[in-house]
């Protein structure tokens, strides 16, 4: 398995999390481009599309319900604007186990996983085949961490960038890892662009592993069976 850790965050280095400043800024440019001779009139620009793509974006500031979509529009870099029809459907943490018999640095031996179910569209004009979206886990010490990809053999969840091609018309479930500290807990999925921007989140239920779901169940059993007797 390959670990190249989170592709990028909008915000605070966090050692344990890897977050790094995302800079592309979301900003849609209707500016023409002039043409290589000074004295020749500027290029006309077909911005339709663009704006158009702009205006169906969901708000900033948008809270959504795990399985809910929003139009997601940023800049992947400073030539390619991304449109995506976005819905975060599962958040299920997983225990440490799920690493077992892979090569684990010690962040990831201090973290707890969480495996996050995503389905995304390619609704506007570029391919984004390649390109990580920059969709975060934000815990409740504040800190935004961004997926991390891991290859090899490691079929458990795929994690990594949008597959390529993903051509306009596209569409794909992916699964995308993240990692928080121990004591840390999830708070919401935020898509956060650059810094400073109104996050779009997703909150729901989120699934517990599957040995602390059955620890539950035999200590609400134990306390129902010592008061029945």
């Amino acid at each position: 398995m390959v670990v190249t850790g989170p592709a990028s965050a909008p915000c605070h280095h966090v050692g344990m999390r890897r977050t790094i400043l995302l800079t592309a800024a979301l900003a849609v440019s209707l500016t023409a481009c002039s043409g290589s001779d000074p004295g020749s009139p500027p290029a006309p620009e077909d911005t339709s599309a663009t704006v158009a793509e702009a205006a169906a974006a969901t708000a900033p500031g948008t809270a959504l319900d795990l399985g809910e979509a929003a139009t997601l529009v940023w800049q992947p870099a400073t030539s390619l604007t991304g449109t995506l029809d976005l819905s975060v459907d599962a958040v299920a943490e997983q225990s440490l186990s799920v690493f077992d018999g892979w090569l684990r640095d010690d962040t990831m031996a201090r973290a707890r996983p969480y495996f996050v179910t995503v389905t995304l569209t390619n609704t506007g004009a570029s391919d984004l085949g390649g390109q990580a979206v920059p969709l975060y886990l934000r815990d409740d010490q504040g800190t935004l961490g961004a997926p991390w990809t891991l290859g090899g053999d490691f079929t458990a969840c795929q994690s990594g960038p949008i597959p390529t091609p993903f051509a306009p018309g596209d569409a794909a479930e992916m699964c995308l890892v993240y990692l928080v500290p121990d004591g840390a807990r999830i708070i919401d999925m935020a898509f956060e662009p650059t810094e400073g921007y109104d996050p779009i989140t997703w909150t729901g239920d989120v699934t517990e592993p599957e040995k602390r779901t059955a620890k539950k169940t035999e200590k609400k059993t134990a306390k129902q069976e010592r008061r029945a007797g």
